[in-house]
């Protein structure tokens, strides 16, 4: 089976999952009415019968076909009384019922709006939902509400080219949210149902649960089985057009184009990651002016518009997914950002969550380290983050595929044993200063080799727009001229380094002198980041843009070395007293 034909496969799997997701929504987001009940005599459950984990769901099946087949003899009206009995406590003078809110089933009182609402909310704001008309009147963790995320999930995913994260978070929800309380609230339908019906609902909601969870731990434990084979073949320029003509049929493939009109090279133009749909445009012989971040992290992004009466988010509908050519400084500046994206403040940034999960990397082995580039001092030569690594020979071209994703599209390529090799020294070096997390940073703060940037830095930002990891915007609402009460608002890349970056409400600025912006930049780079997210890593990933796109020629290598130096001068002072 190709790999469109799979994903077609998926996909619809995924659209049957969030159909029925949305069938036992209904079940509890109101009473029953007659062109429902009409609707549900005809629907098919996919369930393999030979199963016998799921023999709940099947019995309950059963029990489905059966009211359908033989007059259960329960009218709309018999229904509709039981619905406000079960869930409603209607006529019960104890005003026991089995109430379908998940705080009443997981709160020390058994009460509503406790902790497993806020968590709810908190989901909804995070994807950006809001609650549908048929909903409105239902708070967050209403059994309907739920069911209706668990579907918007399974949509989510479905337009995922990188499944396994978005499976492993409807794993995650169906265990915390839904597994958790629904079976027990299903208990209780069953002891406070009259009608034949919800008896046999509460049943088939808890054997589908079961039923869901158990296809979702085939799906997470084939696909992780796949992501370790890998294989390497060698094939010619043509044979990878070939297949990179059919990817771009599901995948917007970028990788650094030379732009000969556009640039700041003199009669070179520019190299920047553009949309590619040949190997004739990949630029393979220069460094990039620009990083692989403005094809996931956009300069100017709209995020919602909006009027006097509502907001209305700006949510990409296009379904394609995306490959990215890049080497593995900028794979490692990847890593980056993600961190401060997504495990920031215990809460993902969603615009850039939905980019990200759509990517996919080839990593472009590098032949030679350019004169600007120090990534093996901060060690950001090498990694193993890719779908596909690849080295361009002359005439033929070698590759290693470790995504099963991407191997039937060379299952007849000849196979080889290439391995990725990777720079293993620059010219230009750099000593990492020799700061302890929690040390005090006062006296480096105050080190007058600072003040050598009053000089010479003109605090244009242009350092950090073509940093592969500085991920700074600021927010701009854009009114509509003929009503102001209409409008946007956009996230734009932002700079520490410029003044108006530190500015406060009140006007007053934090960091006005260029010392104070490169200071605060540098510590950032090789110190903050470090230290709150620990490990070996550092912001800084050596890539040397800044240095070639510096108008005032300043190395920030020189100045990472100035500090470390600097640094190693006030501890030997405090050593010597």
């Amino acid at each position: 089976m190709s790999m469109s034909n799979k994903r077609d496969t998926y996909r619809q799997l995924m659209m049957n999952r969030s159909n029925l997701y949305h069938l036992f929504s209904r079940f509890f987001q109101k009473e029953m009415d007659a062109a429902f009940l009409e609707k549900l005599r005809h629907i098919q459950f996919p369930v393999n019968r030979k199963e016998t984990a799921l023999t709940e769901f099947q019995d309950a099946l059963l029990r489905l076909n059966e009211y359908f087949e033989y007059d259960a003899g329960e009218s709309i009206e018999d229904l509709a009384v039981d619905y406000a009995k079960t869930f409603l406590g209607a006529g019960s003078a104890q005003g026991n019922a089995a109430f379908p809110y998940e705080s009443v089933y997981t709160s020390p009182k058994r009460v509503m709006m406790q902790d497993a609402w806020n968590k709810m909310c908190e989901l909804y704001e995070v994807k950006g939902l809001a609650k549908r008309d048929e909903c409105k009147d239902l708070q967050e963790d209403h059994i309907a509400m739920e069911l209706d995320f668990m579907a918007f999930l399974c949509d989510e995913t479905s337009q995922l080219t990188e499944t396994l994260a978005g499976l492993e978070e409807q794993r995650e929800f169906l265990n915390r949210h839904l597994l958790n309380w629904i079976p027990e609230f299903c208990l209780d339908i069953k002891e406070h149902a009259d009608t034949e019906f919800y008896r046999m609902i509460g049943q088939l909601t808890t054997g589908f649960l079961q039923l869901d969870s158990f296809i979702l731990d085939q799906m997470i434990a084939e696909r992780k089985a796949r992501k370790v084979i890998s294989k390497s073949v060698k094939v010619t320029r043509s044979y990878l057009d070939e297949v990179l003509h059919k990817l771009s049929k599901e995948y917007h493939i970028y990788g650094p184009k030379h732009l000969p009109e556009r640039g700041m090279r003199e009669n070179n133009g520019m190299i920047r990651y553009q949309e590619i749909f040949s190997l004739e445009e990949l630029m393979l012989d220069g460094q990039s002016d620009f990083s692989l971040k403005e094809v996931i992290y956009p300069v100017s992004q709209t995020i919602f518009s909006f009027d006097e009466n509502s907001a209305t988010e700006t949510i990409s509908t296009d379904p394609k997914g995306i490959i990215i050519f890049a080497r593995p400084c900028d794979i490692n500046g990847l890593r980056r950002l993600d961190n401060m994206f997504l495990a920031n403040g215990g809460m993902s940034d969603v615009y850039y969550k939905r980019m990200r999960d759509k990517v996919k990397i080839f990593m472009i082995e590098c032949k030679e380290s350019w004169d600007t580039c120090f990534c093996v001092s901060m060690g950001t030569n090498k990694t193993d983050n890719y779908s596909v690594a690849l080295r361009f020979d002359e005439d033929m071209i070698q590759l290693k595929i470790k995504d099963a994703e991407f191997l039937d599209e060379f299952e007849w390529a000849g196979a080889c044993d290439y391995e990725p090799s990777f720079i293993e020294e620059n010219t230009r070096k750099v000593r990492i200063p020799n700061i302890k997390k929690g040390e005090k940073l006062r006296p480096i703060y105050e080190l007058e080799f600072w003040k050598e940037y009053n000089e010479t830095c003109i605090s244009c930002g242009g350092c950090n727009t073509v940093c592969p990891s500085c991920s700074c915007f600021d927010t701009i609402d854009d009114l509509n001229q003929e009503n102001s009460r209409k409008g946007s608002r956009r996230r734009v890349w932002s700079s520490c380094m410029l003044p108006d970056y530190s500015k406060t409400a009140g006007g007053n600025i934090a960091r006005k002198f260029p010392e104070q912006m490169m200071r605060f930049k540098t510590l950032h780079k090789i110190y903050d980041y470090n230290a709150r997210f620990g490990g070996n890593e550092h912001m800084c990933v050596g890539c040397g843009r800044c240095i070639m796109r510096c108008p005032e020629d300043i190395d920030f290598s020189e100045t990472i070395n100035k500090l470390a130096d600097e640094v190693d001068k006030l501890k030997a002072k405090e050593g010597g007293k």
